[in-house]
């Protein structure tokens, strides 16, 4: 088989060179028959690579397409005449395929450096006052509440009031009583010393660090207490616990006081 190959080649070669020194108006087609199972051979210069191939079968090989330039342009055959040409408009475009599965999301890149910032824009001019609009409706009166049944806390003490002064001589008199029966008259005795009218007022004063509770204490240095009082001197900031006479000589404040302050307390001695 390699015999009859080598004979084939050659014979082709000068089959080949009779057609270029043939003339023109000879032209024909060169005709070769290839070997069952074998076939026409076209190689490269140094006849160790197959350039084209075209076997018993039919079948047409061009090994070095692989490697060829690319091009743009698809290449098609002719059916009945195996016709190699263009394609016509159209094929090798087939139908749009179904739309891929969405891919996951990619890592997110690093965040850029921000921006210089813009100069700030001029202050727009204020627009006019709108009118004013209509007074609405009234509303209905609420219902009034149920009373309540919880009673409400007490109030503090208010601050004991100044004693008062002394009332006016009444000019009208009174109902004139029964005469009583004449006693017996009884002996005249010594007279007594002329006793003293006058009353002296006698203060003491002291102060405390609210909320503590202070008591003061005033006491008469002659004779006893007639009466007496108490005063702060932040009016309306201490509460009167207590406001009485102590002893026949001494009056008593108890005070209950919301912050520092001066409490007195008041005796009148006779």
């Amino acid at each position: 088989m390699k015999s009859f190959s080598r004979s084939f080649r050659i014979a082709s070669v000068l089959g080949a060179a009779y057609v270029l020194y043939t003339p023109v108006a000879l032209a024909a087609d060169i005709s070769a028959t290839v070997p069952s199972g074998g076939g026409f051979v076209i190689k490269n210069s140094t006849g160790t690579q197959e350039r084209f191939r075209v076997q018993d079968s039919g079948e047409v090989r061009a090994p070095g397409l692989s490697g060829a330039t690319p091009n743009t342009n698809l290449t098609c055959f002719d059916g009945p005449t195996g016709r190699l040409g263009p394609c016509a408009g159209g094929i090798g475009t087939g139908a749009t395929g179904a739309t891929g599965p969405a891919g996951p999301t990619g890592a997110t890149g690093a965040m850029g450096s921000t921006g210089v910032t813009g100069a700030t824009g001029a202050t727009g001019t204020t627009g006019p006052t709108g009118a004013t609009g209509p007074t609405g409706a009234m509303g209905s009166t609420g219902a009034t509440g149920a009373d309540s049944t919880v009673p409400g806390p007490q109030g503090i003490q208010g601050v004991q009031g100044p004693v008062g002064p002394t009332g006016a001589t009444s000019v009208v008199p009174g109902p004139q009583g029964i005469q009583g029966v004449q006693g017996v008259q009884g002996p005249v005795g010594p007279t007594g010393p002329t006793g003293s009218a006058t009353i002296s007022l006698t203060t003491d004063t002291n102060s405390a660090q609210c909320p503590a509770t202070t008591v003061v204490t005033t006491t008469c240095s002659a004779g006893n207490v007639v009466s007496g009082g108490c005063e702060t001197s932040i009016p309306g900031d201490a509460l009167f616990e207590i406001s009485k006479r102590a002893s026949a000589n001494s009056w008593v404040c108890k005070f209950s006081c919301g912050q520092v302050q001066t409490v007195y307390a008041y005796a009148y001695c006779q």
